[in-house]
């Protein structure tokens, strides 16, 4: 390949885990930019989600082209490994609160206009993309392998406009799928700080392994059995709530928003 990059048929599981893991962030994401403008009027709440679509392809491409500045410095991977954590613990902790944030939302007390909400979106979309990325990079970590970090950042971009209602529906039929995805994203990070202390080595002359392929895979489809396992069980025996009623009718919104796009 040119550049300096190099292929194995094992690059092909890397490629097909980030677009299973940029599915699932991806429906997840778009579940949070439907909350985040609700309160608006249904006229509003397009424009709001269709401009946050877009804001989200422009940063996926920032994001992708950035990549290649990341992976070569420890430090960095240092700080993308404790952020891809923190955001995982973030996730479980607020589960615990999930129905005190839906009934704040639900009563209207976050009103923004409809400048501060696209701003807000946009924001977000920072965020979103930062988390595409940094999972990527994580997965890879090597300069060799860049390829398949903008190959899946690609495929994450095209899935963004094509797979995102299909995930979505995913996500409402197994609501915890969302929480395997973040256990994902913290075993991501894992790895990450892994690389991240492996370069600091490099460049103190000091050896420190990675993790271990085997060990990092091992450990990635025990994840995906477990969460898939749970949300099967949780979805057959789960009863809405009316903050989940809430989330629920915000899904179909932004189902109907990603379909209808020109993008």
């Amino acid at each position: 390949m040119p550049f300096g990059q190099t292929f194995a048929n094992p690059d092909l599981l890397i490629v097909g885990t980030l677009v299973l893991l940029e599915g699932l962030l991806s429906a997840d994401n778009a579940l949070v930019l439907a909350l985040l403008v609700r309160h608006l009027s249904d006229k509003e709440q397009q424009k709001a989600l269709s401009l946050g679509l877009v804001m989200a392809f422009a940063l996926r491409g920032v994001g992708i082209l950035l990549a290649g500045f990341l992976i070569k410095l420890w430090w960095l991977c240092g700080l993308g490994a404790a952020y891809l954590i923190f955001l995982a613990v973030k996730h479980f902790i607020s589960k615990s609160h999930d129905e005190d944030d839906e009934d704040a939302l639900a009563s209207g007390k976050k009103q923004l206009s409809f400048g501060r909400t696209v701003a807000l979106v946009g924001f977000t979309d920072v965020v979103f993309a930062v988390d595409s990325i940094l999972v990527a990079v994580s997965l890879v970590n090597k300069p060799e392998k860049l390829w398949i970090v903008y190959l899946g950042g690609l495929l994450g971009m095209v899935l963004l406009r094509l797979g995102a209602a299909a995930f979505l529906r995913l996500l409402r039929t197994y609501p915890a799928l969302d929480s395997t995805a973040y256990a994902l994203v913290a075993w991501a990070g894992v790895k990450l700080g892994f690389s991240s202390r492996h370069l600091y080595g490099k460049t103190h002359s000091v050896h420190y392994g990675e993790m271990k392929d085997a060990t990092f895979w091992v450990g990635f489809a025990l994840i995906i059995m477990i969460g898939a396992w749970w949300a099967v069980r949780s979805a057959r025996s789960h009863q809405l709530t009316p903050g989940e009623e809430l989330t629920e009718d915000c899904l179909e919104k932004m189902e109907k928003v990603i379909e209808e796009s020109k993008l």
